[in-house]
């Protein structure tokens, strides 16, 4: 019960963390000026054009949190333990996904027109 509700909170907490303004870019601007922006990971991503790790992203989460949901609810999705094991996988999965990105976002080349 504990793994249930720890891996909706865990996929809660990685929207939430998705969506701060973690990440200050520059850049010259052709007056001779800077401009400073603050940017999210998601925003990068869609500036890296990489928005199909986002939207695995959610995909994952969506399966683990719904998964998870069943599971807590009870009846005979508390003996399948192929509900069990796609929630474990897609718990695991989103884990890494929002690694992944994090990663990236970290290290992507922002390109301004």
């Amino acid at each position: 019960m504990l793994l249930r509700i720890g891996s909706i909170l865990l996929n809660i907490i990685y929207g939430v963390v998705l969506n701060l303004n973690l990440y200050t870019d520059r850049a010259r601007m052709p007056d001779g000026g800077s401009r400073t922006w603050q940017r999210s990971p998601v925003d990068r991503l869609f500036l890296c054009d990489q928005s199909w790790l986002l939207y695995l992203e959610i995909a994952l989460g969506a399966v683990s949190i719904i998964t998870s949901i069943l599971l807590l609810i009870g009846g005979k999705a508390q003996k399948s333990n192929v509900l069990k094991t796609v929630q474990i996988v897609s718990t695991a999965a989103s884990t890494v996904m929002f690694i992944v990105i994090m990663i990236v976002t970290a290290n992507a080349n922002v390109r301004y027109a």
